[in-house]
């Protein structure tokens, strides 16, 4: 009669594994969304940066090229 329990044991971790990994992809989507918005403001700021030399403005440029350098290294975008 041991066989019954220790396979009740065994799919109770089974299920406490598939619910934990279950979690742990939501978390891993839910970090990558992240990662994507922090990369679009980083482009957004480079786009920004562009604009300001564009019509020679170029120390204007500096804090947008600064933040977008900045958050690409923090995302390992950049080295």
């Amino acid at each position: 009669m041991t066989a019954p329990r220790g396979l009740a044991d065994a799919q109770a971790r089974l299920d406490a594994t598939e619910t934990a990994l279950a979690g742990l992809v939501h978390e891993n989507n839910e970090l990558r969304a992240i990662i994507r918005r922090v990369r679009e403001y980083a482009h957004l700021n480079h786009d920004q940066a562009a604009e300001l030399r564009a019509i020679g403005r170029p120390y204007d440029a500096l804090p947008h090229q600064n933040a977008a350098h900045a958050l690409e290294r923090i995302i390992g975008d950049k080295p």
